[in-house]
């Protein structure tokens, strides 16, 4: 078996993953009581931590509608965990900040995930662990690094609006 065979049976595995590891976050967040926060909310509180952003940069980040952007946005302000403030470079827009209920909820959350998978990945050998902390920071290395992955830029640099810097989920 070549590289290329390699690569793309890697690929193929990673194509297989990503939806069943959301799926059991996902399930597992409701099964502790967390049904009405999501995935997607944790990691856009994660962002927002790092800096304010607009709800048109988290459409654009997530690939989104705009509308669906401001319907996440909404949502968690109505929880408290976010608060809109005036946009001091252009009136038109509101910045998000992060609250301390926010703060408080995407940290315990995100330590929640962590116990999570941690339970699955004891189940690995000791030279699978090895091999995944090779692997995973390799690979999460090209997909931010705009000179590492075959002359393309990283999602977020071909949108136009600066890259995640290590948003933990």
């Amino acid at each position: 078996m070549d590289k290329s065979d390699s690569v793309h049976t890697l690929a193929e595995q990673l194509m297989r993953l990503f939806p069943n590891l959301g799926r059991h976050i996902s399930s597992f967040l409701r099964d502790t009581g967390e049904e009405e926060t999501t995935l997607m909310q944790v990691s856009v509180l994660h962002q927002i931590k790092e800096h304010s952003l607009t709800a048109s940069d988290i459409a654009k980040k997530r690939r989104v509608s705009l509308q669906s952007a401001s319907v996440l946005v909404q949502g968690m302000v109505e929880k408290g965990w976010i608060v809109r403030e005036p946009n001091p470079n252009d009136r038109r827009q509101f910045l998000l900040q992060i609250t301390p209920e926010g703060q408080e909820k995407a940290e315990a959350t995100r330590n929640q995930i962590i116990q999570f998978l941690t339970g699955f990945m004891e189940k690995l050998s000791p030279e699978e662990i090895a091999a995944g902390q090779i692997f995973l920071p390799a690979l999460f290395q090209i997909l931010t690094d705009p000179t590492a992955a075959n002359d393309t830029e990283p999602l977020d640099e071909r949108q136009g609006i600066p890259e995640e810097e290590n948003t933990p989920l």
